[in-house]
């Protein structure tokens, strides 16, 4: 956890009570005391304005809170909405990441918006749950520039193996694509993540080169026409 996102923690969690001690505030974030401690000092250092008092702990000066963030009721609806969604599509990281946010979000807004429920649900399916084992490392792949290697099966029913530059994610409402520079193909190429049989992330990085990149590809294809066509063909040119 960021130290960031800790001191905003401590504010709410010393907030919502009337007296919290040290090791309270400790075990709850998982750190040591010492580490509240200094939280704390910086916290008094930034003019927010907690006390201490001995056996008792920490309080905040009464009627002291963080400004709550104001959406109106349909915004917040349709936050709700959207997160609860992602999260049923979401590789298992980004879903718990997510569930973070939700979290933070709702901590933040004033009490009518924290009653309330999200309006839909999304539940993690068995499918979504093998197609999350594959979302976390392509996104960790994506994020380091870091090869792939792939087994895939395609529209035919075809296999072949190849090491991909992968690039980004496209979601299409049932499934997600991978978008990335085949070097078997010397060429932009995309793949059904569920269609990918077995995944390996090598340790060679691939290189940002003119032409071969995620603004590239963008440019030069029309990505909504790849949902359903064969990896083993170009995408569509985009013709005005």
């Amino acid at each position: 956890m960021r130290r960031a996102e800790r001191l905003f923690q401590i504010v709410q969690i010393i907030g919502a009570s009337q007296w919290t001690t040290a090791q309270t505030l400790a075990q709850r974030l998982a750190v040591s005391e010492r580490t509240i401690y200094r939280d704390i000092d910086h916290l008094s250092a930034s003019s927010v304005p907690i006390y201490s008092q001995a056996g008792k702990g920490y309080a905040l000066l009464e009627g002291y809170q963080l400004p709550p963030l104001m959406f109106s009721v349909e915004e917040w609806q349709a936050l709700l909405t959207g997160l609860a969604m992602a999260q049923g599509w979401a590789g298992r990281r980004q879903a718990q990441a997510l569930r973070a946010v939700q979290e933070k979000l709702a901590m933040a807004v004033p009490a009518q918006l924290r009653a309330m429920t999200p309006p839909v649900s999304a539940p993690p399916l068995p499918e979504r749950r093998m197609l999350g084992a594959m979302l976390d490392p392509l996104q960790q792949a994506i994020a380091e520039r870091a090869k792939v290697r792939l087994h895939y099966r395609d529209l035919q029913d075809q296999h072949s193996r190849r090491v991909i530059w992968p690039l980004g994610l496209y979601f299409w409402g049932h499934c997600w694509t991978l978008a990335g520079w085949c070097e078997l193909r010397g060429a932009f190429r995309h793949f059904r993540v569920d269609r990918i049989v077995i995944l390996q992330t090598l340790e060679d990085s691939y290189p940002v080169r003119a032409g071969q990149t995620l603004a590239d590809y963008q440019a030069s294809f029309d990505c909504a026409t790849t949902e359903e066509k064969s990896d083993e063909r170009p995408l569509s040119l985009v013709r005005g």
